[in-house]
């Protein structure tokens, strides 16, 4: 059986976007966790982060999350997937995916947001995108099998599963934490 993939990473790199056409390229289903709360509370994110506040969305977030069921498919999560560990396991363990962090580096991070000022961003009242920036990073590391540089055009090709690291095409992959195949980390370069 082949795993389903999972898109994780800041906001605005490109989650949706890439895995609205890495489904069809792979001819898997695809779910974007975002759009399943959207339809189902008939609210944008920031509406409902207003609404509830920031801990009920995360549990919102996860509820979605741990709700699915589903074989063949590419997820697209939001951006503060990584801050529920229950979700995080779901994802992992139970959906049986493999976790692909989506690399934006800080400034282009900081450059996309600029141009989105309306994204609901789960953070700290005090915290600046650069600390959001440095806490998330290391969430998504924690949490990924591979990390994908987006920071240009993306090469759907290099997405296949399992003999994906044998190419050498854009996005470079940057670093992974799987070992079970063997000699195929590439050293992660500083951010």
């Amino acid at each position: 059986m082949i795993r389903n993939i999972c898109l994780i990473g800041l906001p605005t790199a490109g989650k949706t976007t890439i895995g609205k056409k890495l489904f069809q390229h792979l001819k898997m289903g695809f779910i974007d966790t975002d759009e399943l709360i959207k339809q189902k509370y008939d609210s944008e994110l920031p509406d409902l982060i207003s609404k509830y506040g920031q801990e009920r969305f995360l549990d919102i977030e996860m509820e979605t999350i741990t709700s699915l069921k589903h074989e063949n498919v590419v997820l697209s999560t939001g951006g503060s997937v990584i801050y529920r560990e229950k979700s995080m396991d779901h994802l992992k363990s139970v959906l049986r995916s493999d976790m692909y962090h989506l690399f934006i580096n800080k400034n282009e991070f900081k450059k996309r947001m600029k141009q989105s000022p309306l994204r609901g961003i789960i953070s700290n009242p005090d915290q600046s995108l650069d600390e959001l920036y440095n806490e998330r990073l290391r969430l998504y590391d924690s949490h990924s099998d591979y990390i994908i540089n987006v920071n240009r055009n993306v090469n759907l090709d290099t997405f296949k599963p399992y003999d994906y690291w044998s190419k050498d095409k854009s996005p470079m992959i940057m670093y992974t934490n799987k070992h079970k195949y063997g000699n195929s980390s590439y050293p992660c370069p500083p951010l």
